[in-house]
């Protein structure tokens, strides 16, 4: 079901600005309040919105889910090669980077990828099911 041309324009105008949000959330969450979950949960929140919008069948036409299983998968592989690294340097998620944040920030992207695609992938299914009902 699809919604009507007001709620898809500002869907399709407002998602950007999530996804900014949520990038700035990631990058600078070492500064300020938020970090990777918070990140996550707001580029979930972006996705789920269009897919709402614009209805499901028509989402899954144009795009096909497994992307969201490749970048949870790829994300948590990532979040394990911090810690291996760290480790290499002497402890379990060491410091390594001589930048401000040090491997908060990878990490944080990281956690946040992890996320976002989490709770899109839980929400896709949650769709597949009501709409086997």
């Amino acid at each position: 079901m699809k919604m009507s041309i007001v709620v898809r324009t500002t869907t399709k105008l407002v998602s950007p600005f999530l996804v900014t949000y949520a990038a700035y959330l990631m990058l600078y969450g070492y500064l300020s309040p938020g970090g990777g979950f918070q990140g996550g949960v707001i580029l979930a929140v972006a996705v789920i919105l269009l897919i709402t919008s614009h209805g499901y069948k028509q989402v899954r036409k144009k795009f096909k889910f497994n992307w969201a299983g490749l970048i949870e998968s790829s994300a948590g592989a990532f979040l394990v090669l911090l810690g291996l690294v760290g480790l290499a340097f002497g402890a379990f998620y060491a410091n390594f980077l001589p930048s401000e944040g040090g491997i908060i920030v990878p990490f944080n992207i990281a956690v946040g990828l992890e996320v976002g695609a989490a709770f899109t992938f839980v929400f896709y299914i949650l769709l597949r099911w009501v709409e086997s009902d």
